[in-house]
């Protein structure tokens, strides 16, 4: 089956390609001598007027031949006006632009099916808000985001677009909270996000996320409500007092009004697994207890009257080796202030550290009564990845564990604008990523290595056909895009080279003679068989690690 799924994408691909010569070469009045899907001989076919439409036996690709398109044509006078050769230099750039044009046009229509898929989104409901942020003491989580800038919202993703769009503008957001409306004026800071290949974009934030904390504890002392009651941190409530807890604000929505009144809390609890599949994984199971838990009747935070907070500052694993294990971080370790200033968030500690690269930086922690303070410096990472991309980064050795859940789903109120609009976005987005590839590329950045060929389609398309028809699209989508850019490469034999060949034209005001085209095109078969040979070798490298050191002599 990978085969036939290799042969669909591909022979679509080549259709769609050569569909775009075919169709504008016919508007334009030129003559088609030949319609091949495929290489060499010839499997089956039709004629059809004075077109000869071919199914060749090499899949991997396939052309339009036009009456006059090769030098050595004999032109007789009557058919010069249906000959390639003889048409304006305009024409003929649009007969040829035409194929990849077609290529980047086609994954439009293909994100478009993707994302009418997604019929329902999150509801513009607030989950987590970022400390320090301009939403920052303004909105809450649980608030319902009903409007902004008078101008509807059902779902997250409209809030989202909005805010995006408006950096620096102050925004008026009318609010669902306790069954009251409430109106608050936020200003989106203009935020800068980072993408593949150093690919940044400047876009508005206000700090908000969609998804809730679920109600995982992170438990201060043995000492509070919460000790006595032998709770721990990274035990996930799931009831108290017999009603359901999903969420962090569902716990201290039912917490924070209980003064001094004992109440049953069941949870579950992660107990790790001994020797899991032979000692190659670690795995840990909830186990479900029951505990009674009494708070404080005084105090003003939950911290104060119970002892539990979330679990996000609290750290959940340690890697071996790193700054921060030599540091002597303990999973179940509380984090409280970096270079003196308090730790409020977890991914704003990870801003922090990360924003300082190699700096070195004073962290303080709690483990249970004791405080522990001590400098660290991240651990720097260098080298090239198996395909070919030249990283440098810095790694934090520490993570926390805190899962999150979404709201349930709405209905999408505008499917078919949705899709349009996010199959634009999509394809603009490929179409920069493939452009700054070939850039990144050119500087170094990025290796030959990361050269792909028909061995890592063949793969990468029959793990997509399996993991259903939506990956498959937009797997077919993203190559589709690289072969039309890859087209306008000014490589003889290609569509670019054609292209250079006409600009070429147009500056000495007459076409280039038979010979210059013919040596050019030598040299446009030798790149590209380099680059075949450089791509499979590429591929084989990738598939067979044993025959790669094989042939290193290893």
């Amino acid at each position: 089956m990978p085969f036939v799924y290799f042969i669909v994408l591909v022979g679509v691909l080549v259709l769609v390609h050569e569909l775009g010569h075919f169709a504008c070469a016919k508007y334009f009045g030129v003559r088609v001598l030949t319609f091949s899907l495929g290489f060499g001989p010839r499997i089956a076919g039709f004629r059809r007027g004075d077109t000869d439409y071919v199914l060749s036996a090499l899949p991997l690709g396939g052309y339009v031949r036009l009456l006059g398109d090769n030098p050595r044509d004999e032109i007789r006078v009557q058919q010069q006006r249906s000959s390639f050769a003889h048409q304006h230099v305009l024409r003929r750039t649009l007969i040829v632009v035409a194929g990849p044009l077609m290529n980047l046009v086609f994954p439009v229509l293909l994100y478009f099916v993707v994302f009418l898929g997604d019929s329902e989104l999150r509801p513009p409901t607030v989950g987590i808000v970022f400390p320090d942020r301009p939403a920052y003491g303004k909105l809450f989580a649980g608030d319902l985001i009903r409007s902004v800038d008078s101008e509807a919202t059902q779902t997250f993703y409209e809030v989202s677009r909005i805010v995006e769009r408006n950096a620096d503008r102050p925004l008026r957001f009318e609010v669902e909270r306790d069954g009251k409306l409430i109106t608050e004026v936020i200003v989106p800071e203009l935020a800068r996000t980072e993408g593949p290949l150093e690919l940044t974009r400047e876009v508005g934030r206000i700090g908000i996320l969609g998804n809730h904390p679920l109600a995982v504890l992170g438990v201060a002392s043995a000492g509070t409500s919460a000790g006595a009651a032998r709770l721990r941190t990274f035990d996930r409530v799931v009831a108290i007092g017999g009603e359901p807890v999903e969420r962090w604000i569902d716990l201290e929505r039912i917490l924070t009004r209980n003064r001094g009144t004992m109440v049953p809390v069941t949870y579950l609890r992660p107990v790790p697994v001994a020797g899991a599949l032979g000692g190659l994984l670690e795995l840990s199971v909830y186990e479900p207890r029951v505990a009674t838990l009494t708070p404080e009747p005084s105090g003003k935070t939950l911290l104060e009257r119970t002892g539990i907070e979330s679990a996000d500052l609290y750290v959940s694993e340690v890697t071996a080796g790193s700054p921060e294990h030599a540091l002597g971080l303990l999973p179940g370790d509380r984090l409280v202030d970096l270079d003196g200033r308090p730790i409020r968030q977890w991914a704003t500690f990870l801003e922090d550290l990360k924003a300082g690269r190699g700096k070195s930086h004073v962290l303080s922690w709690r483990r249970g009564e004791q405080q522990f303070q001590g400098s660290f410096a991240l651990d720097h990472e260098g080298g090239v990845t198996e395909h070919g991309q030249v990283y440098d980064r810095y790694v934090v050795g520490i993570l926390n564990w805190l899962p999150t859940r979404g709201d349930p789903a709405v209905p999408n109120p505008g499917p078919i604008t949705y899709a349009a609009r996010e199959a634009v976005r999509a394809t603009a987005d490929v179409v920069e990523l493939t452009v700054l590839s070939v850039v990144r590329l050119l500087q170094g950045r990025i290796t030959v290595k990361s050269i792909g060929g028909p061995l890592t389609i063949f793969q990468v398309a029959g793990t997509a056909a399996r993991e259903g028809a939506l990956n498959y699209l937009t797997l077919m989508a993203f190559i589709s895009i690289n072969l039309g850019l890859i087209n306008l490469l000014p490589i003889p034999m290609l569509d670019g080279g054609h292209l250079f060949f006409f600009l070429a034209e147009s500056v000495v005001r007459r076409p280039l003679s038979a010979r210059v085209r013919e040596r050019a095109h030598i040299i446009g078969l030798v790149i590209l068989i380099a680059m075949m040979v450089l791509a499979f070798k590429n591929d084989v490298e990738r598939q067979w690690p044993a025959l790669r050191e094989y042939l290193a002599g290893e």
